[in-house]
């Protein structure tokens, strides 16, 4: 199988279009009709519920679009200062759900590290990279008939702010932070540089960068 496509999109990716088209890849994967990708990009501000979110846990959304999703997990913020990336990926093939999982979480930790963050942890069970328990990453994926969507999201320098309009991942007591706040690089190209090389070895694929 050729090895997975890196595609970063430049600009502010629209989340609904964006989703629709993740969608549309992945059953083309699972019929044979198209290659793992990885898209790597920014989205604009946008509140999305995995399959156990509480509607209890949005603060205060105010008018940012909010958006219920098939993913796993509960609320997360995507936005401007993020770095998201949609792994679409063929698991028939290997290498299994929970280690797929945790080769996520450690490409986000493998990143921080990368820009200038060595206090960065990974937590397997929270699915989730931790800086003295504040959480810079997490992840949240769907797999549907084997093959998965969705992926992980990396604070890079986000407005701290839009953390505050909801109980991120059901979890009020953990604060979030970000690669810039914990003193590291966060400029988005080398964020995203980091990331895709740390999934390639992570997930032992090959980068094919498409910038």
């Amino acid at each position: 199988m050729p090895a997975p496509v890196f595609r970063t999109l430049e600009g502010l990716a629209p989340y609904e279009e964006t989703v629709t088209a993740m969608a549309a890849h992945a059953a083309a994967i699972r019929n044979g009709g198209a290659g793992e990708e990885v898209w790597l990009l920014e989205h604009h501000s946008v509140l999305t519920g995995g399959t156990s979110a509480d509607l209890g846990d949005l603060v205060d959304p105010g008018d940012i679009p909010v958006h219920e999703t098939g993913r796993g997990g509960q609320w997360t913020w995507h936005g401007p200062g993020q770095v998201t990336g949609y792994v679409l990926m063929d698991l028939r093939r290997g290498p299994g759900v929970r280690r797929f999982v945790q080769a996520l979480v450690d490409s986000m930790t493998d990143a921080c590290h990368a820009c200038g963050v060595p206090g960065a942890v990974s937590d397997h069970d929270a699915m989730g990279t931790y800086v003295d328990g504040r959480k810079v990453g997490s992840v949240g994926i769907r797999v549907r008939e084997g093959v998965s969507m969705h992926g992980v999201g990396l604070n890079a320098h986000p407005d701290p702010a839009w953390f505050a309009r909801m109980s991120a991942c059901g979890a009020p007591e953990v604060a979030a932070t970000s690669i810039a706040a914990e003193g590291g690089n966060g400029d988005r190209v080398m964020v995203e540089d980091a990331l895709a090389e740390a999934l390639a070895a992570r997930l032992d694929l090959a980068v094919d960068a498409t910038r």
